[in-house]
């Protein structure tokens, strides 16, 4: 059969829940390391379209996260490698933005990628490190007199919005919501009773190989430390991963950590990004590469 006869019968349908095992295999043949609850879990929170071959066979994913009114975020974009070159890819990109219209698009892509995002308008913003390693007991970071470590439950809920919202300046509130109940959080703050306000959150969850840290918010990059240390040290001989923005600083302290870098990723936008306050919370680690 001809290659033009092949992509003749490729097409293109909305992601189901039932796709996720198959979607699952081909990021596993890429060597990436979700598994099938990490693709449960980003489903839950988005949508997605995926490419089938003619015979029915998934070849192909795209993910997308709206956050507010005003943007959205895309991830998972994989074609199999039996099937890269013929134009798979930014047929997704295309449909994919066609069910956006208006909204302001967000990616990290691979050095893979990236000349396809190029061409569909995203333009680079930032670089990404991965940083992974299997963890081992860290150094308790000092905070200031006064300030304390502590868990984070439902009551904190807005206050995890309203800080993550003012770092990245997106309304992700479905995503902190759910964040909470799959995972565990802790923050800063100055005790119950001094009446200041929360310093900073760190997320860490199950993902992949082992565990992920982030998001991680923070006013300052010591209370960032801190409370990364604290995830490092608690998982101490476990794999552990996490995703950090190259602007927030901490490549030399992650290096003393023992989380190496391992990869790199470029932010991409296809407007001007959310601009965040000149003082207050920093997004120091993402969720992940593909929400953000």
């Amino acid at each position: 059969m001809s290659a033009s006869s092949l992509l003749s019968g490729v097409s293109l349908r909305d992601m189901r829940a039932d796709d996720l095992d198959a979607a699952s295999g081909l990021s596993k043949a890429l060597g990436w390391p979700h598994r099938l609850e990490d693709w449960q879990f980003m489903f839950a929170l988005g949508d997605g379209m995926v490419a089938t071959g003619p015979d029915d066979a998934l070849i192909g994913t795209i993910m997308w996260w709206s956050y507010g009114t005003t943007d959205a975020a895309f991830g998972m974009i994989i074609v199999a490698d039996a099937w890269q070159g013929h134009g798979i890819g930014g047929r997704l990109m295309r449909s994919a933005k066609n069910a956006l219209p208006g909204r302001v698009l967000h990616l990290n892509a691979t050095a893979v990628g990236l000349p396809l995002y190029e061409k569909m308008g995203f333009l680079p913003c930032g670089i990404v490190e991965q940083r992974q390693a299997r963890a081992t007991i860290q150094p308790v970071v000092p905070l200031p007199e006064g300030a304390r470590l502590r868990p984070a439950g439902l009551a904190d809920l807005q206050t995890l919005i309203r800080m993550d919202s003012a770092a990245c300046g997106l309304d992700r509130s479905t995503l902190m919501e759910r964040l909470l109940m799959e995972g565990d959080c802790i923050m800063v703050d100055g005790g119950a009773d001094d009446g200041v306000a929360p310093q900073g959150f760190a997320f860490c969850r199950k993902f992949g190989w082992g565990n992920a840290i982030g998001p991680v918010v923070a006013e300052d990059s010591r209370s960032a430390m801190a409370m990364i240390a604290y995830w490092i040290g608690s998982f101490a001989g476990q794999f552990i991963r996490i995703d950090i923005p190259l602007s927030g600083g901490l490549s030399s302290w992650l290096d003393e950590a023992g989380l190496l870098k391992v990869d790199s990723v470029t932010t991409m936008s296809t407007g001007v990004r959310p601009e965040r306050a000149a003082a207050g919370p920093v997004t120091f680690a993402l969720c992940s590469q593909a929400l953000g």
